[in-house]
């Protein structure tokens, strides 16, 4: 909710133009309204005048009844803008270590249906605006008319408001309860396309996924969404029979006992009967709005970072010399029974120019290590130093990740290539070049800026994640099992020549790998046992070179 606040305080004069020309169309509508009852009680006198007052309460209605509706418009498709582009921005500004407690389907659910939710509410609002003000605007006229009987109205509103807001909290807590189901939906939804393959072969894991996973969550879904909409119903049918019950009471009232004259009741029968439709809007715009606020509070309880740095680093990039972890510790917390994982402490150094290998079994740390290494994970414990220079706060760790680039195990291929510090230009012999050397140039061509295509087979995106990273020009490369899904030829010519490229061009390369036949051409090798880093040269007892 605080950024729904931020949003409306910098839109605060586009609202308050907007409410003004807003009451200034109520003010016409009711006009009409109390013209036409003047007008029967007391008869026309001078039809021009009369046609002049009528025609300008007509042109006033609706010069300002677009006006108004053109502004909440605008205000309304901008907040949903500002909205989209502010969660976009914090959730590029959120740490890794977040973005992966939250898990995608999560993020997903909030960036594509929470969005729309605030967006259909906030398409709810202007009219709801609008319909308050003329509805507001109709009640000082029956105020005006007779104020005893305006008592008696205020009474059955205020009647037909406590039943509407004790409707309104259990049809809130139901719609919470389908937000929250949605998110299971999205996780069941995300193993049916993630895990085709395995689907594909297991009749029963099928059955296991359907039956008892999505169809319980789906029904729940259902029912929960059937109980809301149905306890609205009745909330929309119990305001009309109040509606009705009002007019029912001045009529008996006026006609019957002769309590009211002749034009209040008329007076008050076109007021209600023109302000049934803004009241039936307002309802019908609540349920959006309940919505809307259920997926604002998903959105808060996200818990993003602050807006990501797009335009540049505060700190100035400067030329890799030297890594080192001083004690560095990473804990995951256990669940249940699970005692949970620890890391460390790691001491490593590693310095420009490297090629430093690292490998472990599943499960010994290695990917955690990278993401320490890359400045994706604070350690728990220990400090980082790169260049001489502690890393503390998120600042010092912008810095630290804009001396890296890595592909991991799970990377994500982007279609666009970018040079040195973003720039688009001098980029087309490069690329050409790298397509040829990473044969790839019958499969992928590049235009404007983009990669022709990223459908290609797991080790073939690998090269072109390998293209992408060495057109950016970054100093420090990690690669997590890179040669791991390339054909022996490619193999090869990745330890036996790219390596020593990158390694001629200055750059310093840690990679995770199990190919032990191309050991020699690292630098240094450790192995990762259970967290525990170890020089894997001196458990072997055969050390190939040793680096100082």
């Amino acid at each position: 909710m605080k950024l729904l606040r931020e949003l409306l305080f910098e839109a605060r004069w586009r609202i308050a133009l907007a409410v003004i020309s807003s009451a200034l169309s109520a003010v016409a509508g009711v006009g009409l309204v109390g013209y036409i009852n003047h007008s029967l009680a007391q008869g026309i006198t001078q039809m021009g005048e009369a046609i002049a007052v009528f025609a300008g309460l007509l042109v006033l209605l609706f010069v300002s009844g677009i006006v108004s509706q053109r502004l909440l418009v605008q205000i309304g498709h901008r907040l949903v803008y500002q909205l989209r582009m502010r969660l976009v921005g914090r959730l590029l500004g959120t740490s890794l270590e977040r973005v992966e407690q939250l898990g995608s389907p999560r993020l997903y659910n909030v960036l594509t249906k929470d969005i729309a939710t605030v967006a259909t509410a906030f398409k709810q609002l202007p009219i709801s605006l609008y319909n308050g003000l003329l509805l507001l605007t109709g009640l000082g006229y029956m105020a005006w008319l007779s104020l005893p009987f305006f008592g008696l109205t205020l009474l059955v509103m205020a009647f037909g408001v406590a039943l509407d807001v004790t409707l309104g909290k259990r049809i809130k807590l139901l719609m919470r309860a389908v937000r929250q189901q949605d998110d299971q939906l999205a996780e069941q939804f995300d193993a049916a396309i993630q895990g085709r393959a395995e689907l594909g072969l297991s009749r029963a894991r099928r059955g296991v996924l359907y039956h008892l996973r999505l169809e319980p969550v789906a029904r729940a879904s259902r029912d929960a969404s059937v109980k809301a909409d149905t306890l609205w119903a009745v909330n929309l049918n119990w305001t009309t029979l109040l509606v009705f019950l009002l007019i029912g009471t001045l009529f008996f009232l006026g006609q019957g006992l002769g309590l009211l004259s002749q034009p209040v009741v008329v007076g008050y029968v076109l007021a209600i009967m023109f302000l049934r439709t803004p009241i039936a809007i307002i309802l019908d715009a609540i349920p959006a709005v309940i919505r809307g606020h259920v997926a604002l509070q998903a959105i808060d309880e996200l818990a993003l970072g602050e807006m990501a740095e797009l335009k540049g680093s505060g700190q100035a990039v400067q030329p890799f010399s030297e890594l080192r972890l001083d004690n560095v510790s990473y804990r995951y917390g256990g669940q249940g029974e699970e005692g949970g994982f620890t890391l460390g402490p790691v001491n490593l150094t590693i310095r420009r120019g490297e090629l430093v290998f690292l490998v472990g079994g599943n499960g010994s740390g290695k990917s955690t290590l990278a993401k320490l290494l890359t400045g994706l994970y604070a350690p728990s414990a220990g400090s980082l130093w790169l260049n001489g220079k502690v890393i503390s706060g998120d600042a010092d760790a912008a810095w630290h990740r804009e001396h890296f680039a890595a592909i991991f195990a799970d990377f994500h291929l982007f279609s666009d290539v970018l040079g040195e510090g973003g720039s688009l230009e001098g980029l087309d012999g490069r690329v050409q070049h790298y397509l040829q050397r990473l044969a790839l140039d019958h499969k992928v061509r590049f235009e404007n800026g983009r990669l022709s295509t990223t459908r290609l087979s797991q080790g073939q995106r690998k090269r072109l994640a390998l293209l992408l990273m060495m057109m950016e020009g970054r100093e420090v490369l990690l690669l997590d099992e890179w040669a791991a899904d390339q054909d022996p030829v490619f193999r090869h010519v990745f330890y036996s020549e790219l390596l020593a490229e990158l390694k001629a061009a200055g750059k310093t390369v840690i990679a995770i790998s199990h190919d032990d036949r191309y050991f020699d051409v690292a630098d240094r090798v450790y192995r990762l046992d259970y967290g525990q880093l170890v020089d894997y040269d001196r458990e072997r007892e055969t050390p190939f070179r040793q680096v100082q």
